[in-house]
């Protein structure tokens, strides 16, 4: 296998060694320091007998008798909610007694904020977990941004404006405009208060990312920002932010580092690289220094994994000269700023907060975190003197400001830099007459050794690795990962990565790069590195397409989508309604589209009001059933009146004659063709071919009825809508559902769809999967297409019903999973019928009717008239199908007969049975469904095929279904209030007929 060179062994050499040995490379790491890791290792701090713990010593050089040692760091590493690459890897990393990397990461809960003589203020590191919790914390929040900061209400408004823009521009806009934009220019801090200035505008570089507002780039702060903010915002995500449960090298590193040794990387450390050789063409090879001795090193490929101050020097002229991007690295190098750590160790453990700190107030910008209560039990007891009982981590962020003492930090001695760290922490902390910290506390402290006094400035500190910041317009200087020198690949936080922050997330992505570089270069065909964009909010991807049209036609982002943004902070509580208003008077704002604020306020598709459904219980016990359960269903609705949201509708749009033949089963197959020729003509036509795309051509090709995209389709024909408008939502229902089919047939190991082989039983598991996740993907395409197609409202509106209709199928289906794997025999009908609402009906019926209208009428107000139909509706088709599933023949079926055996599923025939039969029968059917599929014989499917016979479940089922059909039929004149007569109408009435005659 080709030999790997790598340079530096931080976390972004450490990451590529990872990827590249995982995959047979030969490796060779270069590592300057005595202990791996780079910047991101802990270091041995020795205790001095009258000076208090100050300077680093390894604890293998220490001489027999010296003082224990306690953990020191570069400064306190923390891991928000958004990093994913080096998380992966933290992932595939073994720990020696067990477990992985990844479960030494622990959660904070809090993050707090401090002002010199002010009490602390905190905000919850995660989303709040009820609507009791989210109103209290707005509570919070605005109290305390209005009696603690000094914010007012017009500084929030303003504030949020330009997140929203950030939010609602296309990537495209962000390169080309924000990316030469400073963050304090875009958010209007010059002209704001002194309290937005300071938290908003300088808080957050300076405590974040050590960049000065005044000239660090919109698009990088902006990214990042709203990346912390979505992480909080999402319910699913434990916190925003993570720490280790130890000291890093102890739970990290050095697992980290025994691994790679021992799939057969060879880390060299104290090897520190001089020179680069350059034959003009290739990289031929590394002259690396060790205890004043000199070593050449020769590789097939070498990936420089040193941080820019390193890199920049190294580089010879005529290597620079062959590849344009590189001659940037010397100007890029300038774009630095101090960011290191010092640490106090404490007589007591002083947890202050479960989390972070920002010492706002501070003059170099410090924040701080509490490390032992993160730490596992008795972590501390393994190091240093037993005084030592309390840890805080503190990183300086501003060298360049004066501090209390006047002179600023890197005119400081090191003495100095601590005891002023230490005044500014005790004025932040001591608020009000409570003393937090005190003299007494401290036993010792720690600074970054990579501060020194400098030799060539007497008086100066510098700094042996500083931390790249991205100013203004500096994208254009950053060299991708592969460079013009086929040999050579970069992998470090300043190479263009979707994080584009200097951490150690991007130092891991641009490893990543470096890795899939080489593969590219050898035609290797092993699996590349996987990367991950930044997370961007699904529900404003119509807002950003829109942007993105704008952008194309050289328009300015559009200002009155402010609007909207006033319209969701009105929506999140009462609490927020005059920040709401002042948020509508922000310039730049445009009152050009009102109307989409007024629609994101008045549609909500996702939280309805709930009513029962009585017919349900009612009929089933109606239909002959002994069982004496609550069988009502929850189900959606807001209808408000059909009758005048009809009239709404009638006058609101120009009716024309629905095209297409006339006829229940005709009109079924032109939808369906017209549908499938929608989708062939949205899909690539490139490749891959044989293993993607021909795939999904054939199977949204196989025999189906497809209900789904007719639904839609009539209904926007009958309310006076264009079906050729409707068309990309009919092909992305119809796809999703087909998504849907292939992974539910990998998770219930179906043999047959739709007369063929399941496609995972043709092409296996892992295409089958990708498959399912492509036509998944290009669905929301076709969706998206409907931007263009009919303006954002409705697609933002569509979107709403999407996401929506996505989130019910998904539960539905765990519910089910559940069921079967838990082997739940408890199961009600209530529960059934719950189910089927989440996997059928809303799925099914309601969403391609809501859609349907909606794309008639942008304006339709009363979706919730469908909900009651469709409920029924689809209860009843699900019923049926239960029952053609054991009554039917494979040619009209289209799937294996007695499938539903064969998987368990708890269908509400099954249901029936487990209630009706004998206590005999119910523990063999027990017993049965407790088996997974490959243990279960065809004797056993033909007896239990019997029982559901013998016990009048399937009767009892197909009379359920028929009185649901009758249910359904009764709320036509309601749901179909205002429709056009004609054939769409006519379709949607046979439908009704169709569905209790499918097994007859």
């Amino acid at each position: 296998m080709a030999s790997v060179l790598i340079l530096g062994g931080g976390v972004a050499g450490m990451s590529a060694a990872h990827e590249l040995v995982e995959r047979g490379f030969d490796v060779v790491v270069l590592e300057k320091n005595r202990i791996p890791g780079g910047k991101a290792r802990s270091i041995p701090v020795a205790g001095g007998a009258e000076d208090g713990l100050r300077e680093a010593m390894h604890f293998h050089e220490a001489a027999p008798g010296a003082k224990p040692w306690v953990p020191g760091e570069h400064g306190f590493r923390f891991f928000p909610g958004f990093y994913k690459h080096v998380v992966d890897s933290m992932q595939r990393t073994p720990m020696p007694a067990g477990g992985t990397v990844a479960d030494q990461l622990v959660p904070t809960t809090r993050i707090g904020i401090t002002q010199y003589d002010q009490p602390m203020f905190t905000l919850p590191a995660r989303f709040p977990r009820s609507p009791g919790d989210a109103v209290t914390v707005l509570g919070d929040v605005l109290i305390a941004f209005s009696s603690v900061t000094g914010l007012e209400p017009e500084d929030l408004a303003h504030f949020g404006a330009r997140i929203w823009q950030i939010l609602t521009s296309c990537p495209e806009r962000r390169l080309a405009e924000y990316e030469k934009t400073s963050w304090w220019g875009f958010i209007g801090a010059e002209d704001r208060s002194s309290a937005y200035k300071k938290f908003l505008a300088s808080g957050i570089t300076r405590s974040l990312v050590a960049a000065k507002a005044e000239t660090a780039s919109t698009r990088t702060i902006g990214d990042i920002f709203v990346q912390l903010i979505l992480t909080m915002l999402d319910p699913s995500a434990a916190t925003t932010d993570r720490v280790l449960d130890g000291p890093t090298n102890r739970v990290w590193i050095e697992p980290w580092h025994e691994y790679l040794v021992s799939m057969g990387v060879d880390y060299r450390t104290e090897t520190e690289v001089a020179s680069i050789e350059f034959d003009g063409r290739r990289v031929t090879g590394v002259t690396g220094m060790r205890d004043g001795t000199s070593e050449s090193f020769r590789a097939d490929y070498y990936v420089c994994a040193l941080p820019i101050e390193r890199t920049a020097p190294l580089l010879p002229p005529q290597l620079t000269a062959a590849d344009e991007q590189l001659r940037w690295l010397i100007p890029l190098s300038a774009n630095v700023q101090w960011m290191n750590g010092l640490m106090f160790y404490l007589r007591r453990e002083i947890p202050i907060l479960h989390g972070h700190l920002i010492h706002i107030d501070t003059q170099w910008a410090l924040t701080s975190i509490s490390q032992i209560q993160f730490w596992k039990p008795d972590t501390l007891s393994q190091f240093g003197d037993p005084e030592v009982q309390g840890i805080l981590s503190i990183d300086i962020s501003d060298w360049e400001a004066p501090g209390l003492n006047g002179r600023i930090a890197a005119e400081c001695t090191r003495d100095e830099v601590m005891a002023e760290t230490w005044e500014q922490l005790k004025r932040s902390l001591n608020a009000e007459g409570a003393e937090v910290i005190s003299d007494d506390d401290l036993v010792g402290w720690f600074i970054d050794p990579d501060i020194q006094p400098n030799p060539d400035e007497p008086g100066r500190l510098r700094n042996m690795e500083p931390l790249l910041v991205n100013l203004v317009d500096s994208w254009r200087m950053r060299p991708e990962a592969t460079t013009q020198i086929p040999n050579l690949f970069l992998a470090s936080d300043y190479v263009r990565t979707y994080t584009d922050l200097a951490t150690m997330e991007a130092a891991n992505e641009a490893a990543r790069r470096a890795v899939n570089g080489i593969l590219d270069d050898l035609g290797d065909t092993s699996p590349r590195c996987e990367l991950w964009p930044l997370q961007e909010p699904a529900a404003l991807e119509a807002w950003r397409s829109y942007d993105r049209a704008r952008f194309e036609q050289g328009l300015p982002w559009d200002g009155s989508l402010v609007e909207t943004a006033a319209s969701a902070l009105t929506a999140a509580a009462p609490a927020l309604d005059h920040v709401s208003d002042l948020l509508g008077g922000v310039d730049p704002f445009v009152p050009v589209i009102n109307q989409v604020s007024q629609a994101v306020d008045e549609s909500e598709p996702v939280a309805m009001a709930e009513a029962d459904l009585t017919e349900v219980g009612r009929l089933s016990q109606g239909a002959g059933s002994p069982l004496l359960v609550d069988v009502s269903l929850p189900i959606s609705s807001t209808a408000q009146g059909a009758g005048a949201a009809a009239g709404q509708r009638s006058s609101a749009t120009q009716r024309t004659p629905s095209p297409g033949p006339a006829g229940f089963g005709d009109r079924l197959e032109w939808f369906r063709t017209a549908t499938i020729e929608a989708i062939t003509g949205m899909m690539p036509t490139g490749e891959p071919r044989r293993h993607l795309y021909d795939l999904i051509d054939e199977f949204v090709r196989r025999p189906s009825k497809g209900l789904r995209p007719g639904l839609l389709l009539a209904t926007t024909g009958m309310y006076g809508g264009n079906v050729e408008d409707a068309l990309p939502s009919a092909a992305g229902v119809e796809l999703l559902h087909s998504a849907f089919l292939v992974h539910d047939d990998i998770e219930d190991e179906s043999l047959s769809r739709r007369g063929s082989p399941t496609m995972h039983r043709q092409v296996g598991v892992p295409l089958a999967v990708n498959t399912g996740d492509a036509m998944n993907a290009h669905s929301l395409r076709m969706f998206r297409s409907n931007v263009r197609q009919l303006g954002p409202e409705a697609a933002l509106r569509i979107f709403d019903e999407v996401d929506h209709m996505l989130i019910q199928s998904l539960e539905g289906q765990a519910m089910e999973l559940g069921w079967v794997r838990d082997n739940n025999v408890a199961v009600k009908p209530a529960d059934y019928f719950n189910l089927v609402l989440k996997k059928t009906g809303w799925y099914s019926f309601i969403h391609p009717l809501r859609i349907g209208a909606l794309i008639a009428n942008p304006q339709d107000r009363d979706l919730g008239r469908f909900n009651r139909f469709g409920a029924l509706l689809g209860a009843a088709f699900q019923i049926q199908d239960d029952v053609l599933n054991l009554e039917g023949t494979r040619s009209a079926y289209g799937k294996e007969i007695a499938g539903d055996l064969w998987e368990g599923k708890r269908s509400l025939v099954m249901v029936h049975s487990l209630s009706n039969a004998t206590a005999s029968q119910r523990s063999r059917l027990e017993s049965f469904l407790a088996r997974p599929r490959s243990r279960r014989l065809p004797r056993e499917i033909h007896e239990y095929h019997e029982l559901l016979h013998e016990c009048g479940s399937v009767a009892w089922a197909r009379s359920v279904a028929e009185a649901l059909t009758n249910a359904a039929r009764e709320q036509m004149s309601t749901a179909f209030a205002g429709a056009e007569p004609g054939p769409d109408l006519a379709f949607i009435e046979s439908l009704v007929d169709y569905v209790p005659q499918r097994i007859r």
